[in-house]
């Protein structure tokens, strides 16, 4: 079998970034404003090339990413003897030495291979056999900081290798050291915001904010705080061919682009121990100057300007009955459309039922999933007056 490598560690070279779906667009755009060249997009990712300063930058920078991963090979196997083989026959000697540790991650889409610890197991077995037979030593496997962390994707009979540069995945950033129950990931916090259209100079509020990951993420945003800027490690930090110094330089660069500009956020909730850990992670992410926690129903806000975004994030009905969550939606609705007057307001849920509910006419709708929900996320442009009037400012009414 005949092997075709697609990456080396000098020079130009091809990454696939992932993200969640939905996400894709975004992505894209920041991989191009970060530099990136020939971005493609893939379901739930995007691809793009660089060099290795760029893949630091990516990990660093990249709000809406999950992993940074690089191409090493791929091929077609049949059965598991095929993929051991084949495995085997790869010269790891490239990217891991005999005293590395490594850890193999799978994702699985296949009628021939069904389970992703299976492949996991035999991508490893493949790869240290080789090494116990050319050198006599194997490496170890280490699930928590390995020296090479491998990302096998099988689709099909197609098996592709990477290396993931992220290690720990990139919506961990870190400021979130208390959470609730059900935490909205960083990354699609970042594509929420994103998606709302959502400026700087707009307010902002999060009615339900939970640990106020949405309020945060729109902090980074608007002041170019890198979402990496938190975090201490990643995957490609211990990789043979790593450059502290440029690392270095690149990190330094992005604070250096972080801005203090005057941003109004509001990030509320009901529930006052669900509170103190938004606060506690508004700290923690030095936004607190930017975003500011409030304690009271959703129900009892009262805009401080008029005009701006309002992101939602409210229960999904997962344990309410659905009279209740058609009773919740529908105050919501009667809510937006009595206090929020000139705001866009979006709603993110997985609720058919809730949705119905709401009483007002959507203007977008977006597909994306929210962990293993799918989720839609809603639009509703909510006019001072009537829809006809607020597109003629000019229009003259009489008293």
């Amino acid at each position: 079998m005949k092997l075709q490598y697609t990456f080396e560690h000098e020079g130009d070279f091809e990454m696939k970034v992932t993200t969640f779906f939905g996400l894709e667009e975004i992505l894209a755009k920041e991989l191009q404003q970060l530099g990136g060249r020939n971005v493609e997009v893939f379901k739930r990712g995007a691809s793009v090339v660089g060099d290795l300063g760029f893949l630091y930058k990516a990990n660093l920078c990249l709000h809406t990413a999950l992993k940074v991963i690089i191409p090493i090979t791929k091929f077609v196997a049949n059965n598991e003897q095929e993929l051991y083989e084949a495995i085997k026959l790869i010269e790891w000697e490239k990217f891991v030495t005999n005293t590395d540790t490594i850890m193999v991650e799978s994702v699985v889409n296949s009628e021939i291979f069904s389970h992703s610890l299976f492949i996991s197991q035999k991508v490893k077995d493949g790869l240290v056999d080789r090494f116990r037979e050319k050198t006599g030593r194997r490496p170890d496997v280490d699930l928590l900081r390995p020296t090479v962390k491998l990302y096998v994707h099988v689709f099909k009979n197609e098996i592709s290798l990477n290396l993931d540069s992220s290690g720990d995945p990139l919506y961990k950033r870190g400021y979130r050291a208390d959470i609730n129950e059900a935490p909205m990931k960083e990354v699609l916090a970042a594509g929420l915001v994103k998606l709302s259209g959502w400026e700087k100079h707009l307010l902002l509020i999060d009615g339900m904010c939970g640990a106020a990951t949405i309020g945060i993420e729109a902090a980074l945003w608007a002041n170019n705080i890198p979402p990496g800027y938190y975090r201490n490690d990643f995957g490609f930090m211990r990789w043979r061919n790593y450059n502290e110094k440029l690392h270095d330089t690149i990190f330094e660069n992005s604070i250096n682009k972080i801005r203090e500009d005057k941003v109004e956020i509001i990030a509320n909730d009901i529930d006052a121990f669900t509170l103190k850990k938004a606060i506690s992670n508004t700290k923690n992410a030095k936004v607190d100057d930017v975003v500011t926690c409030t304690n009271q129903s959703f129900f009892d806000i009262q805009p401080s300007r008029e005009g701006g975004v309002v992101i939602l994030n409210p229960p999904y009905g997962e344990r309410m009955a659905v009279p209740e969550i058609e009773k919740m939606y529908k105050e919501i609705g009667d809510k937006l459309k009595k206090d929020f007057k000139n705001f866009n307001a979006w709603i993110i849920t997985s609720s058919p039922e809730a949705i119905k509910s709401i009483g007002l006419r959507t203007s977008r709708k977006i597909q994306i999933y929210n962990g293993a929900l799918e989720c839609r996320y809603l639009k509703f442009e909510l006019y001072g007056g009537s829809k006809k009037a607020s597109k003629n400012p000019g229009t003259m009414v009489r008293r």
